[in-house]
């Protein structure tokens, strides 16, 4: 009989699993950190499934990193908006009446 090939989502938990005394190491905020990251790769399971690459934390990695870089894509439009306003108004367009 031929191996058989566990589901990618028990693979993940396995892989997470298998990281857990790193995380015990970590200081609390990281382990939040860590979390978050194994989180994001649990949002793009159905793309590492069908990746289908011989090491799975490949996939795993590649998903987090994907993720990440949404993140840095967002606060880099919200940079942008930031300096195309004018200088010296605060975002919500208040400040101070005069005189």
């Amino acid at each position: 009989m031929g191996r058989t090939v566990l589901p990618f989502t028990q693979e993940l938990y396995r892989e997470e699993a298998s990281w857990a005394p790193f995380r015990r190491a970590l200081r609390k905020e990281d382990r939040e950190l860590l979390d978050d990251l194994f989180a994001a790769a649990r949002y793009h399971t159905a793309a590492c499934a069908f990746a289908g690459r011989p090491v799975p934390f490949e996939a795993i990695l590649m998903s987090m990193l994907v993720e990440e870089r949404r993140a840095l894509r967002a606060l880099e439009r919200k940079v942008e908006e930031l300096a195309r306003e004018p200088a010296g108004e605060p975002p919500d367009g208040g400040g101070e009446s005069p005189g």
